[in-house]
């Protein structure tokens, strides 16, 4: 009886996401009609899209068992490294954002694995080391983009008119959703998650996947990062930070827990059109960006407990 409890439990929490989604585009629909618009729609498809690409790298991460806090200190400085070559480079820039982006995965991935340090810990460290960067680089003023190549990524349309904003994302969640649920890789990727130790003596080299999936996590947010420069035309410092909770609120309220393991890039599609939904109705209320962090800070503590229920009372600190 217990049992079929909590596989009911389970079952109901899986639904809180899509319903919460429902509510909030009642309620924002309701006191703002234009909220529900065509037009605000497509704005919404752009406003997801440094989320969403930024989202699925960390989905990865986080079915490890890992996290990521450096993730908007690591949008910052892709967005300054492809800013600043993008005179010479042109759009091929956004190539150097992901290869900076792929570095500092590199570097979280050897912390974790040789240097045994907590990826909570560590990637706090890279956080305050990269934003110290890009305003050493940057020296305190924003960098403005005029390689008109480069602006054109996030303004054109290689896809029928489609904006390339809803293109790239598109494409990045599919091959997330292939390494995920059809690879090899992806199922290594899961059973970390379940149990890291097990791996380790089932022969599973989890040193090299764990590196390998932060370097695949960092390029993607280097992706996200050259891309909101070239959307914002201009790369600032701090840029990123903005990013950090949401991307964390997305992949947990898209299901999966911290502790990893369980759930997979579909869900993180619904937790960002969710936070992408709430923040934009904030806007449209007028709240101030702190108490957007206060309703984001909320969102992951629900998030969090949600993705609790159900399942067996074990405490996991990592």
């Amino acid at each position: 009886m217990d049992n079929q409890n909590r596989k009911l439990k389970f079952s109901l929490s899986k639904l809180w996401t899509p319903l919460l989604l429902v509510v909030l585009f009642l309620i924002f629909g309701l006191q703002y009609p234009t909220f529900l618009s065509v037009k605000n729609f497509n704005n919404l498809l752009v406003q997801m899209a440094i989320l969403l690409i930024a989202s699925m790298g960390m989905s990865m991460v986080v079915l490890m068992g890992s996290i990521d806090v450096s993730v908007g200190a690591t949008i910052t400085i892709t967005a300054v490294a492809s800013a600043m070559v993008s005179s010479a480079l042109g759009g091929a820039s956004i190539v150097v954002g992901m290869l900076v982006g792929a570095l500092v995965g590199l570097i979280n991935g050897l912390l974790a694995t040789f240097l045994k340090i907590p990826t909570f810990l560590s990637t706090i460290a890279m956080m305050g080391i990269l934003n110290g960067t890009a305003v050493l680089i940057l020296k305190g003023s924003p960098y403005n983009v005029h390689s008109e190549s480069f602006l054109a990524v996030a303004r054109g349309s290689f896809l029928g008119g489609i904006s390339n904003l809803i293109t790239i994302p598109i494409i990045v969640v599919l091959i997330t959703i292939i390494i995920t649920k059809k690879t090899v890789l992806g199922r290594m990727i899961y059973a970390i998650g379940n149990n890291e130790y097990v791996c380790q003596y089932s022969g599973i080299s989890v040193v090299k996947i764990q590196t390998f999936v932060f370097m695949i996590h960092g390029s993607l947010v280097g992706l996200a990062g050259a891309l909101d420069a070239s959307m914002l035309e201009a790369a600032c410092p701090y840029c990123g930070d903005t990013y950090t909770l949401p991307v964390i609120a997305i992949v947990v309220m898209g299901g999966i827990p911290l502790s990893g393991g369980r759930g997979g890039p579909i869900g993180t599609v619904l937790g960002a059109m969710l936070v992408t939904v709430l923040i934009s109705g904030l806007n449209f209320m007028g709240v101030t960006p702190e108490f957007r962090n206060v309703a984001m800070g909320a969102l992951i503590i629900a998030g969090a407990l949600m993705s609790n229920v159900g399942r067996p009372k074990i405490i996991t600190v990592k």
